[in-house]
């Protein structure tokens, strides 16, 4: 369906799930169900920030209504569609603000998930938003009646940000880890805003410090020495291995395909007990190795 031109709609924000059950258009019915529920509520309070310049909490209302479409069919790819009365204070809202619209909830809710997973930076979000404001005066236009409140110079942009996004970073915690609840379970991945050309990907290591109440934090994907294989699950992925440059065994995830193949280099490395370099992506805790989540060999 063409959400651009639909009456009434201020933005929509596809949401695609991958791997495991995933792949055989299979999700665990509570898991989808609490998913959904939690990307609504995420997507509704981002939303609202980004049209008011303020953070929903307690009691406060909303004038924005979330809807979901019928997921594709053969997929569980969900459509969520936003509607406000803001549609009726622009009169052209439909036709030119909604890319506008969509471009700024996306970059708010990635910085929203980067934060959340222990890497974020508001500068460079403020940053991001300026220059795009530069050459969009449809971006410029919803700044203004939200974020910066009429101030069409942009001045006072990050001041406003810089003081407003702890608070949206705190408030979306719950609604993103309901949101990510199928993550590792049902699904491996889940994309929010898939197939537009700012897509938010999120994978098992930042929901991993997503759902964590301690100080976790996901580092760049990198080569690491895995000097031995101890154990390893060929259903889930899970082992257990000691690395070059790290002391002890650590907790693994081995995310890649080739597992399933008989004879796979994994269990290769395992039977003989030698050493393989791997890709993959570490999980910090406390500043101390916590996790690895293996893609390659």
């Amino acid at each position: 369906m063409d959400w651009d031109s639909l009456t009434g709609v201020a933005g929509h924000m596809d949401v695609k799930y991958d791997g495991l059950d995933a792949e055989r258009h299979l999700l665990d019915s509570q898991q989808y169900a609490r998913s959904v529920e939690g990307s609504a509520r995420l997507y509704k309070l981002v939303s609202h920030y980004c049209l008011y310049g303020e953070v929903l909490s307690g009691r406060k209302t909303s004038d924005i209504r979330c809807y979901s479409a019928p997921p594709q069919k053969g997929s569980f790819e969900s459509t969520l569609v936003i509607l406000t009365a803001l549609t009726h204070q622009y009169p052209a809202f439909n036709d030119i603000y909604k890319k506008a619209f969509d471009w700024l909830v996306a970059k708010v809710m990635g910085h929203v998930k980067d934060a959340l997973s222990g890497g974020s930076s508001v500068k460079e979000l403020v940053e991001v938003v300026r220059e795009q404001a530069k050459s969009s005066t449809e971006l410029n236009t919803l700044l203004a009646n939200g974020l910066i409140k009429a101030n069409d110079n942009l001045a006072g942009l990050q001041e406003k940000m810089i003081q407003t996004i702890p608070a949206l970073v705190e408030a979306s915690k719950a609604p993103m880890r309901a949101a990510l609840t199928p993550l590792g379970k049902s699904c491996d991945q889940i994309i929010q805003f898939s197939g537009s050309e700012h897509p938010i990907r999120i994978e098992e290591p930042e929901a991993l410090a997503i759902r964590s109440d301690g100080d976790v934090v996901v580092g760049e994907a990198g080569d690491f020495i895995v000097t031995r294989i101890y154990s390893l699950s060929l259903d889930s992925g899970v082992c257990r291995i000691s690395i070059d440059g790290f002391v002890g065994m650590y907790h693994g995830k081995i995310n890649d395909v080739s597992l399933t193949v008989p004879n796979n280099q994994y269990t290769r490395a395992m039977d003989s007990h030698s050493q393989l370099k791997v890709r993959g992506k570490p999980v910090f805790k406390d500043g101390e190795l916590h996790r690895l989540f293996i893609t390659e060999a």
